[in-house]
């Protein structure tokens, strides 16, 4: 099912809706619209959850803010920092942080999902690259202006990106 199809598959629905009640049950009419039109506070529920805890071991491969919860020696940063120093490793963490999410909700979420997510994908980014800051400032992490502004510059791109290949490359294996 693709963008394209949304109205046809409505049309089709709410004609096989007018059926008979004997031809066609109410709740196997529910289940079918639930399942076809995901409602987008109960996905980005499952995102939540899956980057709370993607996120907290991603932390174990790339610190971020001087956040470390599993004392690593090496992480990503040092490779990143030797790449081009501390403002395109901020960037590139918050990419980090942000795609691995989408990328494993590839994996997880259904392919009805993952459109929903598209439908709202500035919202459902925007929203988590937020709650992500919020928590690193709970856990004591050292904000500061320049590195969280190059830090959400990453995430949010890299939140993007992920989510538009994770879509394209789930719609090519459903097909």
């Amino acid at each position: 099912m693709n963008f394209g199809n949304k109205d046809e598959w409505l049309n089709e629905l709410v004609e096989f809706s007018k059926l008979p009640k004997s031809e066609a049950p109410a709740r196997v009419l529910k289940g079918l619209q639930t399942r076809l039109f995901p409602n987008p506070w109960v996905v980005f529920g499952k995102i939540a959850i899956l980057h709370g805890l993607v996120g907290f071991f991603s932390l174990a491969i790339c610190e971020q803010f001087g956040l470390n919860p599993f004392q690593t020696t090496q992480s990503l940063t040092v490779w990143f920092m030797s790449l081009a120093g501390h403002n395109l490793c901020m960037v590139l963490c918050g990419m980090f942080f942000m795609a691995t999410t989408y990328l494993l909700a590839n994996v997880v979420l259904t392919l009805e999902e993952l459109e929903s997510i598209k439908r709202h994908e500035w919202l459902q980014t925007g929203v988590v690259c937020l709650t992500s800051l919020a928590a690193f400032a709970f856990f004591g992490a050292e904000l500061v202006g320049t590195f969280v502004l190059l830090w959400l510059v990453g995430a949010v791109s890299g939140g993007l990106l992920s989510i538009e290949v994770s879509y394209r490359l789930r719609r090519e294996l459903a097909a």
